[in-house]
């Protein structure tokens, strides 16, 4: 069997998130999987980087799976895409050593959540930012982002439906900036890279943040919530349609 790795992007809006669900929901992984059973004849399984919620979308989700023959990977990707549904798109397919998974292997992931600080949404980006009207104080939501950096238990900053025992995440790199798009609204993009994440961690960190930069939340309540671990000590979880699945790094 050869292994291969395809680095693939979605728009998260119509499915149901990225892992397979119980009752035939329209997912990520399922629309994949249907197109390889056809392709190959055979019941094909894929490993996957991040699994994403619904709603959420991805730029540079990881996969792999294993072929018994070798395969033209020009052809193979446009045959992919020329099969999978529109909003989901290969970007490239690359051969990989037997024992590569693209999970297991990962070394970090990487999400960023879009914001408009505006009074002004841009059609175009209403399907993958949220708008906040009130005006936000991007030095504070800076300053109090170095409270997440570092390895930490998440307990306050997950869904309480998380079901990973062990709640302690790394976070090695948090930037929050300003970057144009469209050259109509200017974005503001909270951006984060950690060894893993839990269930809703990014949505729930960004809200806290923006409850800061609101400034109804005082800074010193990260690390009230930190200790305590109690999900009711964090901030509101924002929507799912501002979150993208960025980068995934491997050796």
């Amino acid at each position: 069997m050869i292994n291969y790795k395809a680095v693939i992007e979605y728009d998260g809006t119509k499915f149901y998130g990225f892992q397979i669900q119980p009752g035939g929901l329209r997912t990520v992984q399922g629309e994949i999987v249907k197109v390889l059973n056809m392709i190959f004849n055979k019941e094909t399984k894929i490993a996957y980087a991040g699994r994403t919620d619904a709603g959420v979308h991805a730029l540079n989700q990881v996969i792999n799976f294993k072929s018994e023959e070798e395969l033209d990977l020009y052809k193979f990707k446009w045959s992919l895409n020329s099969l999978l549904p529109d909003d989901i798109s290969v970007r490239f397919i690359t051969r990989e050593a037997d024992t590569f998974d693209s999970r297991r292997d990962a070394l970090w992931r990487e999400y960023s959540y879009f914001v408009v600080n505006d009074n002004y949404q841009d059609v175009f980006l209403k399907k993958y930012s949220i708008l906040v009207c009130k005006k936000l104080n991007l030095d504070l939501m800076i300053k109090a982002s170095e409270a997440f950096i570092g390895e930490k238990d998440f307990s306050s900053f997950c869904s309480p439906n998380d079901e990973n025992e062990n709640k302690i995440r790394e976070i090695f790199d948090f930037k929050i900036f300003k970057k144009s798009i469209f050259g109509v609204n200017e974005v503001l993009v909270f951006k984060i890279k950690a060894n893993s994440f839990l269930y809703n961690m990014v949505r729930i960190i960004v809200g806290t943040l923006l409850e800061i930069g609101k400034g109804v939340r005082d800074i010193s309540t990260i690390d009230y919530a930190f200790k305590n671990n109690s999900r009711d000590l964090a901030g509101k979880i924002v929507e799912a349609k501002g979150l993208f699945l960025t980068d995934v790094g491997y050796r």
